[in-house]
């Protein structure tokens, strides 16, 4: 398989707002530029994004200053080399360590996570990724059942399962994403007959499970449509976690949640990224 590329120079001011609008037509994985002189998109190949689409959303850009893009196809053995020479470790609250297994073992976190820089959403790097582990960090697991849903490189399930989480239910709709949390929960030691992984969006999941705490970190149109479903798999009090989405966007998340008793517990903003925790009632 192949990855569509779109290696975009833009002013600094437009990287984050180009990558929601990337996300929308079916970007799923992005990498800013060191010199923040632009970033670089990623879509599988059979995402048969149009060029068109493409070419709209730049055009809109032209009068606002120098938008240009080049459009590549690059195999995953390509990308995950160049990912992993620019890949640093991630500091989150001064007590998680997010680092890939090449970087050295720090024991000065409370938590520390190992991940395989994969083409795979969460690595800690995004702001979102980010919000959803600092709120992790002060919810209670031990016990807990939880669902990652589109679970990426599956980070945040391993930060529950590390703080006792008694089971792990992680999909995602990308057969290499899977591969990826696989091999990374194994990383980080954490047995898979505590953790189930699979292929799927959220109607695969088993509609007799339910769930204590619900990750989702994904993106505003995407969580829009499966509030419905997620919420349906939560126990009475259980929590939502999401994020994926903008500041602008909290009022129409919001709207959609409280369709179904859930509840604006705590908010965060982080560079016009946005992270809500819910709880059904």
């Amino acid at each position: 398989m192949s990855y569509l590329a779109l290696d975009i120079n833009c002013p600094e001011d437009f990287i984050e707002i180009l990558m929601a609008e990337l996300a929308e037509i079916g970007f799923s994985t992005f990498q800013e530029k060191e010199d923040a002189t632009g970033l670089l998109a990623y879509a599988e190949e059979n995402e048969e994004i149009e060029d068109s689409l493409i070419s709209s959303l730049f055009d809109r850009y032209q009068s606002l200053g120098d938008f240009s893009f080049v459009k590549s196809y690059v195999g995953k053995e390509n990308w995950n080399e160049d990912w992993e020479k620019n890949y640093d470790p991630i500091e989150v609250e001064d007590k998680i360590l997010v680092r890939a297994n090449f970087h050295p073992a720090n024991s000065n976190f409370l938590y520390e996570i190992i991940v395989t820089p994969k083409m795979s959403f969460g690595t800690g790097h995004h702001e979102t990724t980010y919000q959803i582990l600092a709120f992790m960090l002060n919810m209670e697991f031990s016990g807990r059942n939880v669902l990652d849903a589109g679970c990426g490189t599956g980070i945040l399930g391993i930060l529950a399962a590390k703080k006792g989480a008694k089971t792990v239910a992680a999909y995602d709709i990308d057969e290499w994403a899977v591969e990826n949390a696989k091999e990374n929960f194994e990383l980080n030691e954490i047995t898979l007959n505590q953790v189930k992984i699979w292929q799927g969006d959220v109607e695969t999941v088993k509609n007799n499970t339910k769930f204590d705490v619900v990750l989702a970190n994904i993106n505003r149109n995407i969580l829009l449509e499966d509030i419905k479903f997620l919420q349906k798999f939560m126990v009475n009090g259980a929590y939502l976690l999401l994020s994926g989405f903008y500041e602008e966007d909290i009022p129409a998340i919001l709207n959609e949640a409280s369709k179904y008793s859930l509840q604006e517990r705590k908010r965060s903003l982080r560079n016009r990224w946005a992270a809500l925790c819910l709880q059904l009632n």
